[in-house]
């Protein structure tokens, strides 16, 4: 769908190399839209953009950054999961551009309250994206920032999410005898295929799921991976979320499971939305980051990462997939 509304409602900066073009706007900072040689947007958009845009909602699509864990600052009664919110002084919130010519910087000072102890946090986030490459493949890197004016009782991380398109597959490579976290209920075998090389994951906006993978089954400690392919029309793409600041253990992974709260914790995550979470219908794929330290009474957290982006020919495409995440055998659910 076209973006033009979003001028009317906030403003947008856009950078382009070569065959690429990613549009970022301040509305909830979000990287909306990420186009290759005059494709359609690879990105999920909310259909009532409009809508959402006018009531100042966070769900117009894209890519975001959120602070974990959820459960303490997304539920209003922590201790059952209930009453999911999205803090709109996390999101949207009040971003702004700052001046940079190569780069779209957006900086914007934040408020979340801790919903199990009433602790508030504030703090600071900075949000910037610059196109590395473009050609066939194409590399957006993001740098992310937190800096709070003070701490609470709870650590804190930065957390990426990528909005995507259903329907199409996920894949999260794994060593042999990972076990993946069933994060709100059980995932159906129908839904999740486990090999040693990968975690295989539908997403089609049917149904409410999420999926999450232990750093301690990474093939790579603190290095983790999620990808995401499909195809619009005859195009086959790939989308690629990568970091080297990944959590490596359990002890800095903050985000609990719903299902189980007392077992383990991922920090790569799948989201799969359902009619019972909303009328819209997309997918996610997410990156938790290591914690935020704690320096002179404050958080402090850079973390990097990279959104990479291929189309192609369904064989180029998954020939891509498997030379860059280094896993040969590929499932598409």
């Amino acid at each position: 769908m076209g973006l033009e509304i979003l001028e009317k409602y906030t403003s947008v900066k856009k950078l382009s190399l070569n065959k690429a073009e990613v549009t970022v706007c301040e509305r909830g900072a979000r990287l909306i839209s990420l186009k290759i040689g005059g494709s359609p947007n690879l990105l999920w958009v909310n259909p009532a953009l409009s809508k959402i845009l006018k009531e100042n909602e966070w769900n117009i699509g894209g890519l975001r950054v959120w602070i974990s864990p959820e459960r303490n600052f997304f539920y209003r009664k922590p201790e059952v999961f209930g009453e999911w919110f999205c803090p709109k002084t996390l999101d949207p919130n009040n971003y702004k551009f700052a001046d940079s010519k190569e780069k779209a910087v957006l900086e914007g000072e934040i408020e979340l309250k801790d919903m199990f102890t009433g602790e508030v946090l504030k703090g600071f986030i900075r949000r910037e994206f610059s196109l590395e490459k473009a050609s066939e493949e194409v590399v957006v890197y993001v740098k992310e920032t937190l800096l709070t004016e003070n701490t609470i009782s709870t650590k804190v991380n930065l957390w990426a999410l990528l909005q995507v398109i259903p329907p199409g597959t996920v894949v999260v490579p794994v060593k042999e005898g990972a076990e993946p976290i069933h994060y709100f209920k059980p995932i159906p075998s129908n839904r999740i295929k486990v090999t040693g090389e990968a975690v295989f994951f539908k997403i089609d906006g049917n149904y409410v799921c999420k999926l999450g993978v232990k750093p301690e089954d990474l093939p790579l400690p603190g290095c983790a991976s999620i990808a995401y392919v499909s195809s619009l029309k005859d195009m086959w793409y790939c989308l690629i979320l990568e970091t080297r600041d990944a959590p490596l253990s359990q002890e800095e992974c903050l985000d609990v499971a719903k299902y189980r709260p007392e077992g383990p914790r991922g920090c790569v995550q799948s989201y799969n939305s359902g009619p019972e979470g909303g009328p819209e219908k997309f997918g996610e794929i997410e990156l938790q980051f290591r914690p935020a330290e704690e320096i002179r009474g404050c958080y402090a957290s850079t973390v990097a990462y990279k959104l990479k982006a291929y189309i192609g020919d369904r064989d180029s495409v998954l020939n891509y997939l498997r030379k860059t995440l280094r896993v040969e055998q590929l499932t598409l659910l």
